[in-house]
């Protein structure tokens, strides 16, 4: 071999060892690029898996706060509801009182009173019986008061024994048992007190009081 021909030799080994190492360094630059290439699809999913979970977690946080929401509209909805209530049977409340208090401040109406029956005038006469005679002068005392008074036509004695008398009264004008017992009171200054009174029946009985302070 001439030494030209070595040259050229080392000449083209020199040439594709060059061209390799190009060939080598190329290739581990892609390799990198490859590389980096991933790493950055790597964590563009995470950062997308981490934005969706964020997402998915302030979207659970609004659906809670709107259930929040609507179950406090509920609350408040009822609250009004009871408060309206309240408020009506306050009102009728308030409106029954002012009726009872315009009732008590009324006046009472005074009552009726029921005029007392009367004995009637005319016919057979009204039987009087007394009980608690003061003795016979106190029935001659009672017989000429009855006798006085405007509406007796005449006092017939028909029987005493032991205090008890009936005497037979004919009216000329009606009277009640309450005018024969006053009219006996200030005659005789006896107190009576009327144990029977039947104007139907034309039957009237009192009882003389011994005493005025009974």
């Amino acid at each position: 071999m001439t030494q030209r021909q070595a040259s050229n030799e080392e000449e083209a080994a020199a040439q594709a060892a060059a061209h390799l190492g190009k060939a080598l360094a190329e290739l581990t630059r892609n390799v990198a690029e490859q590389a980096g290439l991933t790493t950055a699809r790597d964590e563009i999913s995470a950062a997308r898996a981490a934005i969706e979970t964020t997402a998915q977690r302030i979207q659970g946080h609004l659906e809670e706060a709107r259930e929040r929401e609507n179950l406090l509209g509920q609350q408040l909805g009822g609250l009004a509801s009871s408060l309206d209530r309240l408020v009506a049977h306050l009102e009728g409340l308030s409106r029954l009182m002012g009726d009872l208090l315009e009732r008590v401040s009324e006046p009472a109406a005074a009552p009726v009173a029921k005029p007392e029956p009367a004995f009637p005038a005319g016919g057979e006469g009204t039987t009087l019986v007394l009980a608690s005679v003061p003795g016979f002068q106190g029935l001659m005392e009672i017989q000429k008061a009855l006798t006085a008074m405007e509406q007796v036509a005449g006092a017939s004695v028909e029987r005493y024994q032991e205090g008890d008398s009936r005497i037979l009264l004919h009216l000329n004008a009606q009277v009640t048992a309450s005018q024969i017992v006053e009219a006996l009171r200030q005659a005789t200054g006896h107190p009576a007190v009327v144990e029977e009174s039947r104007p139907e029946l034309l039957r009237l009985k009192i009882k003389i009081l011994a005493d005025a302070s009974a």
